[in-house]
């Protein structure tokens, strides 16, 4: 009988994590998966430890290739791959137990999600750095989300294999942001969701994709950044400044978290008055305020500019920019705006 989920797992020299991983993938509460593994010319042992995991368990399913790099494993291995349902996981990640029963369990009764993933702790070379990944249960949020950030930890994620063709896989061009452009792309196809509670463990190291491609990969997310609030502008998916604060509400977010999501609301304002939509402009700039004024205040010269169609063309000093905030801000938020914090 064909496995319910195929897990998809490139490793490239990782004998000092390796085993953790995989543990946490086997002994998961959930037995019905294969792991299809792709040992990317690994020069660190590694080739031996993944053997003998695959000599003891059936269900690993073993690939070797000459150092093509993720973007081939993960193609390689999703072409073999026997199932609809494929289940991200890296070398330097854990799995906490009830990973994949949960994600299966919400997959089977939500035909409409084309991806599922969870929180996750967020380590730095082995130390605590968030309790929790920024994300959001609802689809509407993450859409408008992937604006910024992606709302997904990779590794934690599960995707229907139908839904990955249908938005033509990862792409290579994209790479080392391959993920991120995918849930864009994918998000056309289903729902993306994040299941409340934490799933597992992500580990940043410098030897790992991001660590060592971190300015390219910034680069290319912010590529994919305005290429998603472009997409969710066209289909009118660009949330009610309203309902976007009820929710945040709910989700009882930390100091960074609130920041971050500031910043965006700053960035959607500035995106909407380019479009010539001055009053949910200047509503996604109160909601800035309201979630972080230090990054709404040293948005303010982009937001004005913006309604010129020249954003980010000029920087200000950031005295400056603070001077501006404090006397003109009530100019930019007439009394008459109905939305109110």
């Amino acid at each position: 009988m064909k496995p319910k989920i195929s897990v998809i797992l490139p490793v490239y020299n990782a004998s000092d994590s390796i085993r953790q991983s995989l543990e946490s993938i086997l002994n998961q509460t959930f037995t019905d998966f294969e792991v299809l593994i792709m040992d990317d010319g690994s020069t660190d042992g590694t080739s031996e430890i993944l053997k003998s995991y695959a000599a003891k368990d059936h269900r690993i399913k073993l690939f070797h290739q000459e150092n093509k790099g993720v973007v081939s494993s993960y193609k390689t291995l999703i072409e073999h791959a026997q199932t609809n349902l494929l289940a991200r996981m890296d070398a330097d990640d854990l799995a906490y137990p009830e990973r994949l029963q949960k994600q299966y369990e919400y997959l089977q009764k939500n035909p409409d999600v084309a991806l599922v993933s969870g929180f996750c702790k967020v380590f730095n070379e082995k130390k605590l750095r968030f309790e929790r990944n920024t994300g959001f249960t609802e689809d509407f949020m993450n859409r408008w989300f992937l604006s910024m950030n992606p709302p997904f930890i990779h590794s934690m994620a599960t995707m229907r294999k139908n839904a990955y063709e249908m938005s033509g896989g990862y792409l290579k061009d994209e790479y080392p942001a391959e993920d991120y452009g995918l849930w864009v792309r994918i998000k056309r196809h289903g729902k993306i969701v994040n299941l409340p509670g934490t799933i597992g463990e992500y580990h940043l190291s410098g030897s790992g994709v991001s660590g060592k491609n971190f300015k390219k990969q910034i680069h290319a997310r912010n590529v994919i950044n305005m290429k998603n609030l472009e997409d969710i502008y066209e289909h009118n998916e660009i949330p009610d400044p309203k309902k976007l604060l009820q929710e945040i509400k709910k989700h009882n977010l930390n100091k960074r978290e609130q920041g971050v999501i500031g910043q965006l609301a700053a960035i959607t304002g500035c995106f909407l008055a380019c479009k010539g939509q001055g009053k949910k402009a200047r509503q996604y700039f109160k909601l800035a305020l309201h979630l972080d004024k230090r990054r709404a205040c040293d948005a303010l010269p982009d937001f004005v500019l913006s309604f010129f169609h020249l954003s980010y063309l000029v920087s200000f000093d950031a005295f400056l920019i603070k001077k501006i905030f404090l006397l003109k801000i009530r100019w930019f938020l007439p009394n008459n705006t109905k939305y109110a914090i």
